[in-house]
């Protein structure tokens, strides 16, 4: 809707609307499209309605395989799911350590410096994902982070031909993770990620955990399958 026309809906003055809007656009609630400057919600409005979210099938079939990847690895594991240009967090369940990996739900990280925003940007379609690239804002928020577009091309170039992606300390220093996409190249609907702190989340246990991570990801997109299949032979 555009910004006129929520003014007219809740009888707001527009300066009020947009003051409003831009809250919530910068937590997540609410995304622009950037061609028409009309806003649609956001993933993180998820959190607000899980009961009408559309993705409420999706935490309630990753829920069980998030729990045993716990039981597995003994770190935190996560969904998450693509939103404009950001990854957002929408399920999490959280390592029996004591120091630990903690994610809120509803949180949005850079698709460049992270594990699993890394892993759906492989998976895309390579004209949505160049098109993403190009309105990113490769920001470094640690030494190790990309910031260069043709870097970032040929690193997402090698996920995919290994299957998983490793957040190597480029989002926080002292974090390391292992992700990799739900469903097939060029649909990912989701993605599946193991963090720890990187004294014990080394590359090459991302390494050893990723067949693991896969198993996961392949149960949760045929779990998905067979509700859309349940879907449609009851319409």
């Amino acid at each position: 809707m555009s910004i006129t026309s929520l003014a007219n809906r809740t009888s707001l003055h527009v300066s009020t609307v947009h003051r409003l809007l831009t809250t919530l656009l910068r937590r997540g609630y609410v995304r622009q499209n950037p061609e028409t400057s009309r806003y649609y919600t956001g993933a993180k409005l998820a959190t607000l309605a899980e009961g009408r979210s559309r993705f409420n099938e999706l935490r309630h079939r990753a829920r069980p395989i998030l729990r045993a990847l716990v039981e597995q690895t003994r770190e935190t594991s996560n969904l998450v799911v693509l939103d404009d240009v950001m990854a957002v967090y929408i399920e999490t369940v959280p390592s029996p350590h004591v120091v630990r990996m903690f994610t809120v739900i509803g949180n949005r990280v850079p698709l460049h410096a992270t594990g699993a925003g890394k892993a759906l940007l492989a998976w895309l379609p390579a004209d949505r994902r160049d098109a993403l690239i190009e309105r990113t804002e490769l920001r470094a928020h640690t030494a190790r982070t990309i910031v260069e577009k043709a870097s970032l091309r040929r690193a997402l170039e090698e996920i995919r031909e290994r299957g998983y992606a490793i957040d190597d300390e480029e989002f926080d220093e002292g974090v390391r993770c292992v992700a990799v996409a739900v469903g097939p190249i060029g649909a990912p609907v989701a993605a599946i990620s193991v963090s720890a702190p990187a004294g014990r989340m080394t590359r090459q246990r991302c390494g050893e955990l990723a067949p693991m991570l896969r198993r996961a990801a392949s149960e949760l997109a045929e779990a998905m399958r067979e509700q859309s299949q349940v879907r449609s032979g009851s319409a």
